[in-house]
């Protein structure tokens, strides 16, 4: 008998609330999680830099599990928080490198 494939394995779901927190509890310490806009630009009120961008990086890799490929540590994928969710869940999707 022919051994199944393996499970594909979902992809985890990147909620805005949690890199919301993450970023407020490291870059914006006394802000409320909640009163970050998911489209507040991090980058042009220097909220986080580049440093910043790798910091976040490893952080979604240590909470997500999901290593981003070098070509998404551009700031366009770290403007705001919902920015680094989408490129978060492109590159759990294996769609990663835009």
């Amino acid at each position: 008998m022919p051994a199944e494939p393996p499970a594909a394995t979902a992809a985890p779901d990147v909620l805005d609330g949690d890199i919301a927190a993450f970023v407020v509890e490291r870059f914006l310490p006394g802000v409320d999680a909640g009163e970050l806009d998911p489209d507040y630009d991090l980058l042009a009120t220097a909220v986080i830099d580049s440093l910043g961008i790798l910091h976040i990086a490893a952080w979604l890799e240590r909470r997500y599990g999901i290593v981003l490929p070098d070509a998404d540590l551009a700031g366009r994928n770290f403007r705001t928080v919902a920015a680094i969710r989408a490129v978060a869940e492109r590159a759990a999707r294996g769609e990663g490198g835009a």
